[in-house]
């Protein structure tokens, strides 16, 4: 029942024949209280339909919020990673730099402090000299170099050792033997330079013994000296102290 039809009980109830003092209701008041309960009953449902969109309309921007929140954590999350990408690129970056500038270091030579003095020669940035002419022990051509202001050689890079070898196939000094700088105080002591440096091991500079299967140096019968000669292709070998190998000095 709609409310119209709930007036219209509710005024028969208070006809004149059911109560006295009251006037007379008419039909055009019926009809006329009629029509506003239709208007505010239509009314109710226009605002009862507004605030069910409203509703919807909130919690839908409520959950656009939470989006939009978790969004922005994700950001925040991705803006950090970036950052931290960013931060291990520039290490990356100055350890590679570090990395190029220690390599060119490394294979570029260093100039002599003075231009090297005959019979000395510059190469790869040091002044040597392959002395074919005079032969002895190790001791006995050390002592010669230093009579030149000079000491046997020190070979510390590959590279340095390429250039000396090439430097005697140049020269045609690339026959026999040849002491350079390196010995150990007995047959198991480690091996050093001239200068106390520790000598370093194995490939590329040490070379095989006769059997081709074990590399140099070779422990025993007092090799407590290095040298290198032609057979050997010019690498490193524990030797004895024998006499007919020559010297190549490097100038201090």
């Amino acid at each position: 029942m709609d409310l119209g039809k709930i007036l219209l009980v509710l005024l028969a109830f208070t006809h004149p024949s059911m109560s006295t003092g009251n006037p007379p209701v008419t039909d055009a008041d019926v009809a006329r209280l009629s029509g506003l309960l239709e208007d505010l009953a239509s009314r109710y449902g226009d605002v009862n339909d507004k605030v069910t969109t409203n509703q919807v309309t909130i919690r839908s921007l409520e959950a656009t919020l939470n989006r939009l929140v978790s969004d922005n954590a994700q950001l925040k999350a991705s803006v950090s990673l970036l950052e931290e990408a960013a931060s291990q690129k520039a290490q990356l970056q100055d350890i590679s730099q570090r990395l190029a500038a220690m390599e060119a270091s490394n294979f570029k030579p260093k100039e002599p402090d003075t231009p090297c003095s005959l019979p000395f020669t510059e190469v790869f940035g040091r002044c040597v000299y392959a002395d074919s002419s005079k032969s002895g022990t190790w001791e006995d051509v050390r002592q010669h170099c230093r009579t030149m202001d000079s000491d046997l050689v020190i070979i510390q890079s590959a590279d340095f050792m390429w250039h000396l070898i090439r430097h005697l196939q140049e020269t045609g000094r690339d026959r026999g033997g040849y002491w350079v700088g390196g010995y150990r105080k007995s047959d198991t002591a480690t091996f050093q330079w001239v200068d106390g440096s520790a000598m370093k091991m194995g490939t590329p500079f040490w070379g095989y013994m006769n059997d081709y299967k074990n590399q140099q140096p070779y422990d025993g019968y007092n090799e407590i000296y290095v040298c290198i000669f032609d057979r050997g292709h010019f690498f490193f070998h524990s030797c004895g102290n024998v006499d007919n190998m020559r010297p190549i000095c490097q100038r201090k």
